[in-house]
């Protein structure tokens, strides 16, 4: 019983960052990318068998019963999940997210190339678009952003990034209309925010 409150605290927690993670990868399940959404998923669901079932093995062994089964259970858990979390992103997408944040953006988006002839993501076509936007490819940046959004109108990082190569190519209009869909679509605060920046720069450029 003295585990009681411990453990539902634990899961509570648990299932708050199963909902955070929820809101973040909505874009998987609206292209019915299943597997990727569940290996993500994975660990958080494993972790919460694992801190129910606490319980059942500490009464094992107050009660002075043979619990090396439950423990050999626990540590073959212990490895399946270690698992699950490598697997739950792929290291490419590691790697490219990388090499974008350090600015190697021809690297990234050479990742994101391959991510894309094994698994066509919205989500990997809108972060190659903004590879090529940031490599000085705004040409190529359209087409891999258009890709993105006909394949998930509602992803807003990808007209984000469509507005960039707008902007590159003089196209303001195009990039405001753009930027006040993000404010329409699935896009998280930070996201709003940059856009509402870019608007005011926009419409500052213009006055």
């Amino acid at each position: 019983m003295n585990l009681l409150y411990p453990v539902l605290g634990a899961l509570i927690v648990l299932a708050i960052f199963a909902l955070l993670f929820g809101r973040q990868a909505r874009d998987l399940l609206r292209v019915k990318a299943y597997r990727e959404f569940s290996l993500r998923l994975a660990p958080l669901l494993s972790t919460g068998v694992f801190i129910a079932a606490l319980p059942f093995v500490m009464r094992q062994a107050t009660l002075g019963i043979n619990y090396t089964p439950v423990l050999l259970v626990y540590l073959c858990g212990t490895a399946v999940l270690t698992v699950l979390v490598a697997r739950s992103v792929a290291p490419e997408e590691r790697k490219a997210g990388s090499a974008f944040r350090k600015g190697e953006y021809e690297k990234a988006a050479t990742i994101y190339e391959e991510l894309i002839s094994r698994r066509p993501l919205p989500r990997y076509y809108s972060a190659l678009g903004a590879c090529l936007d940031a490599s000085g490819n705004p040409h190529g940046a359209l087409e891999a952003t258009d890709r993105a959004i006909k394949l998930d109108p509602r992803l807003g990082i990808a007209y984000y990034n469509r507005a960039s190569a707008h902007v590159a190519l003089g196209e303001r209009d195009q990039a405001r209309r753009d930027l006040e869909t993000v404010f329409r679509t699935d896009s998280d605060r930070r996201l709003r925010r940059a856009a509402e920046k870019a608007l005011a720069t926009l419409n500052g450029r213009r006055d």
